[in-house]
């Protein structure tokens, strides 16, 4: 190994007191003492105003020539540094004659304001230029102090251009050091100073007349930014791919291009400030297309028109920003119908502009991905501005047909690119895919302004689909996340107004409604693709899934809903005939998915039964046993002694529960099987003693007479349905079946001795007590033949339950 460099030793303490903070104290002490100097001849009385100018202006020469005198003779080549002497006493020097020039306009008055800002302007740009010689202290200093100056010197009339010519001055001399020493953090510092100037013009612009000057400040400072972090580092080859982005750059033409909204504003969306913002934008764009490092440079030109338009003739600008505006009022501003005629046409100018370009780039540069998504999102979003601005929330045909012209264009333009551009080429999936994005987005905006009585989500739940189905004759990857996109598009369009149709045009006709529709539609469509997808596995794939089951579990939900409530889609759900079709829907489902998971093994589709499975036990345990028990709440069940609310509510999900017990298989969670099973016996036996309450009291059970009859049938229904688990669970050979069978026998035991004892007498005591020994020895002989004659067999399946 070739031996380690050694490091630089660390200064000692006794170096950075002689070296270091000696210098830049005595500069300070220079400083100070002619200051005092100046002090000390006011209080004396020794000189007149103009002789204390003269000397501090003396002494600024001095401190400055002696720091050059001293560079050349004894500090040849050496530059920078925390303590070199030459650049300590050029700062002394510089700081001088700026307290001297602004002494003798503000207190003095020997100066006008004019002069006054041009001497200032003169040691700041003398200050940067001596940065070259003396280092980056020496830089730094002069552009602070450049930028300050006019801030020390104030004038009744201010004139704009003097501002904006200064300011570029500025940011030209600062720039010019920076390419000379290759400082990059000069440059960005004088960027940053360039975009706080652009500001500082714009509060003191004081009408449209000042248009000129900001237009010419923005353009040619945007010019010097280009040069300076693009054209002049990267050569110019749209064909080479870029190792890596140039954040920082991008970023900085960006800033410069904001600039433009405040020319707009100022500007009065003139046709100055309008071609100034398209200029602009339009580099943007082609500096990103010739220049691939800064490719990302093209989003912000897309979003310098998009912005621009959204801001047409809403008050932004400095001037309007009093406090009496509220942002409320600027944003129905933003919304309002635009009184310029030049709207519509500003419009389509920035969107040939962006989306020829766009595709320009796409086609020649490896920049391509960011160029065709501006050359994409920007007619899209202008679209979408006009019609807000002009026509929101109308069926607008002139609108529909730009969209679907719109759709055309993209898909035409995805076709050529289709063609040209080879395969393997930097960027051409991405290309394909934001044009392809553009096509269905289009087509859905058109679907949003032309579709309406609840259309909506059928056409966008019919385009996911398409786009799917195309996606099999054209496999491109992203169309199955451009289907998705829809998707969830569809969804939300649903959210925001889920009767379809709104309430008050949604009817009292069951099923056959626009609900039917407006939500199965889109679930099979999301079906549809999900199914198409299915050899692809991916994440697409399984939302789409996901999607499918959940849509039609609320598709079911709402249908049910409606009818239950005569209409009333926003009527509460809080009755038991409502929720015992929802408790249905939610086990059907579980049992559903859990039969395709075995066919697809997919899964979604097992945690989907799972979720199903867990809320149909929720609903069945809180509300049926409890909260909406016709015992308790007094809802009628119905005059069938079968067939009636109580066989819907209890013994069909109980039917349900003890299938998905059963059929669980191994693959779902034993607690999920244990809780399923327990569930369906608890539903069972309330089923079971709920129907012999409503034998005697139907159709409200919430009565409080019980007669002795009924008490006894209680003790034989009990019994029964104890030797019918009993009998069950030898069939099946389940031991959690006969235990169970065993639960409610001691309950019925339970009752027998501790209710019917005291609560019958005569013959119904005696029938009591006859029936329940009748059973137990039934049910001990039963368990004698049959254990005897299944002997090993009668031990436990591992895979029953």
């Amino acid at each position: 190994m070739p031996p380690a460099v050694p490091g630089r030793p660390r200064a000692s303490l006794e170096e950075r007191i002689g070296t270091r903070w000696a210098v830049w104290v005595g500069g300070l002490a220079l400083v100070l003492g002619g200051v005092f100097l100046v002090r000390y001849s006011i209080e004396a009385g020794l000189m007149t105003p103009a002789a204390r100018v003269i000397s501090g202006a003396l002494l600024a020469i001095a401190l400055v020539g002696g720091g050059e005198w001293l560079r050349r003779k004894h500090m040849p080549g050496e530059t920078g540094g925390p303590a070199y002497i030459p650049g300590v006493l050029t700062l002394a020097g510089t700081t001088t004659a700026f307290a001297t020039v602004f002494v003798a306009h503000a207190l003095y008055g020997l100066v006008g304001p004019g002069l006054a800002f041009l001497l200032l302007a003169a040691v700041a740009l003398l200050t940067l230029a001596a940065s070259v010689l003396h280092g980056p202290a020496v830089a730094s200093y002069g552009l602070l102090a450049s930028y300050v100056i006019p801030f020390l010197v104030s004038s009744d009339q201010p004139a704009l251009w003097p501002l904006a010519i200064y300011g570029l001055f500025v940011s030209l001399a600062a720039y010019g050091v920076a390419r000379l020493r290759l400082w990059r953090w000069l440059a960005l510092a004088a960027a940053g100073g360039a975009f706080f100037w652009g500001h500082v013009l714009a509060y003191a612009s004081s009408g449209p007349w000042d248009a000129g000057a900001l237009a010419f400040y923005n353009l040619a400072i945007f010019a010097m930014a280009a040069f300076v972090f693009v054209t002049s580092l990267y050569p110019r080859d749209p064909g080479a791919g870029a190792d890596r982005q140039d954040w920082p750059a991008a970023l900085v033409l960006f800033l410069h291009a904001l600039l433009a909204y405040y020319l707009l504003q100022v500007g009065e969306f003139g046709t100055l400030s309008v071609a100034v913002l398209a200029i602009i934008a339009v580099t943007l764009m082609v500096v990103a297309s010739e220049w691939p490092v800064v490719a990302s440079a093209a989003v912000g030109g897309s979003a310098l028109m998009i912005l621009g338009y959204l801001s047409w003739e809403v008050p932004l600008s400095p001037t309007d920003l009093a406090p009496f505006v509220s942002a409320r009022d600027r944003v129905s501003l933003a919304f309002s119908n635009p009184s310029a005629e030049a709207f519509p046409t500003v419009g389509v100018a920035f969107a040939l502009l962006s989306g020829g370009i766009g595709l320009w780039g796409t086609l020649r540069s490896t920049g391509r991905p960011a160029l065709a998504a501006a050359g994409v999102a920007t007619p899209l979003a202008l679209l979408g501005i006009a019609y807000f601005r002009v026509a929101p929330f109308e069926t607008s045909m002139f609108f529909g047909a730009l969209a679907l012209v719109l759709a055309a264009a993209f898909l035409a333009a995805l076709a050529f690119l289709d063609r040209r551009l080879p395969d393997g080429a930097s960027g051409r999936e991405a290309a394909l895919a934001a044009y392809t994005v553009g096509t269905v987005g289009a087509i859905a905006m058109g679907m949003s302004i032309l579709l309406q009585d609840g259309w909506l989500p059928v056409g966008l739940a019919l385009l996911a689909a398409g786009t799917v189905w195309v996606r099999q004759k054209w496999p491109l990857p992203a169309l199955s996340w451009v289907a998705l996109g829809v998707a969830v598009l569809t969804c939300l369009v649903i959210a925001y107004d889920p009767t379809i149709v709104g309430a008050d045009r949604l009817g009292r006709t069951p099923v056959f409604n626009a609900l039917l529709y407006g939500y199965g539609v889109p679930t099979l469509a999301f079906a549809y693709c999900a199914w198409q997808l299915r050899d692809a596995r991916g994440v697409p794939q399984q939302a789409f899934e996901a999607l499918a089951m959940f849509s039609a579990l609320v598709t079911l939900a709402v249908l049910i809903h409606h009818a239950m409530n005569g209409g009333a889609f926003y009527a509460p759900a809080d009755t038991l005939g409502e929720w015992s079709l929802h408790t249905l829907v939610l086990l059907s489902g579980s049992l559903a998915a859990q039969r395709l998971d075995g066919i697809s093994g997919s899964p979604v589709l097992a945690k989907g039964s799972l979720a199903f499975g867990v809320l149909g036990f929720l609903s069945a345990a809180g509300l049926h046993l409890f909260s909406l028990n016709p015992l308790f709440s007094g809802e009628p069940v119905g005059g069938g002694i079968l067939f009636n609310l109580l066989f819907v509510a209890y013994l069909l999900p109980a039917v349900l529960l003890a299938a998905i017990a059963r059929w669980a298989g191994p693959s779902r969670p034993d607690w999920y099987r244990q809780l399923a099973g327990w569930l369906a016996g608890a539903m069972m036996f309330a089923w079971i003693s709920l129907e012999v309450r409503a034998f005697f009291h139907r159709p409200n059970l919430d009565v409080f007479a019980t007669s002795a009859a009924e008490l006894y049938t209680y003790s034989a229904a009990w019994l029964l349905f104890g030797l019918a688990l009993l009998v069950v669970g030898f069939r099946w050979q389940s031991r959690m079946i006969r235990l169970a069978s065993g639960i409610f026998v001691l309950a019925a035991v339970a009752k027998v001795f501790l209710f019917d004892m005291a609560g019958l007498d005569g013959a119904w005591r005696a029938l009591s007590f006859i029936g329940l020994g009748a059973v137990l020895i039934g049910i001990g002989l039963i368990y004698q033949r049959l254990l005897m004659r299944q002997g090993p067999a009668a031990e436990e399946k591992p895979q029953a339950v």
